[in-house]
């Protein structure tokens, strides 16, 4: 039997409850994750099942190099796994009293907000500016021929058709996702 397993999953900006959930769910079943490669691949160990909850945390600053952020959390019993693109993933045994806090990293819902803000900030906003400046106008010119009719031409505006259905599926994603969270946390 295999004692190691890759999965791929892609989560957008706001989608990391649904990720959390995933990690704890493997770890349940006896797959234990190890590592993280951009753009959604997971890579996972065999352990016991065991009830471990997984919290994501957003600083756009690499944890990994950050002993004082990552020494707050250990603290708190919380394991750092690993930072990647801002975002740093940590994990501990599930506490048996849950009316505590201690299966959160967030102590109240503000933080939580706060956490959400910051990701639209610094990361959805300059998704949009890319969207706005380079791939609705590349794509529009492509849709009107301006490219030419070469085969790369053709391809270069499938190119950015295809970003800009990726890009346009990213938004509706995250912004439904924030107005969800919003109100959850409200």
């Amino acid at each position: 039997m295999k004692n190691t397993k890759t999965l791929f999953r892609f989560y957008t900006l706001f989608e990391y409850e649904e990720e959390e959930a995933f990690l704890e769910k493997q770890h349940k079943e006896g797959w234990k994750v190890v590592s993280f490669k951009l753009p959604g691949l997971y890579k996972f160990e065999k352990c016991e099942p065991e009830d471990m909850v997984y919290r994501i945390d957003f600083t756009n600053e690499n944890g990994s190099k950050n002993t004082e952020y990552q020494q707050m959390f250990a603290d708190n019993g919380w394991d750092f796994l690993w930072s990647v693109n801002g975002f740093s993933i940590f994990r501990k045994p599930l506490a048996a009293n849950t009316n505590d806090n201690s299966n959160e990293i967030f102590s109240d819902n503000s933080s939580r907000l706060q956490m959400l803000q910051k990701i639209q900030q610094r990361r959805l906003l300059p998704l949009v500016t890319i969207f706005l400046c380079a791939v609705v106008p590349n794509f529009i010119k492509g849709i009107n021929g301006d490219f030419g009719s070469s085969i790369f031409d053709n391809i270069f505006t499938v190119f950015f058709g295809l970003m800009f259905v990726l890009y346009t599926y990213v938004f509706i994603k995250s912004l439904s996702k924030i107005k969800k969270l919003k109100e959850k946390l409200q």
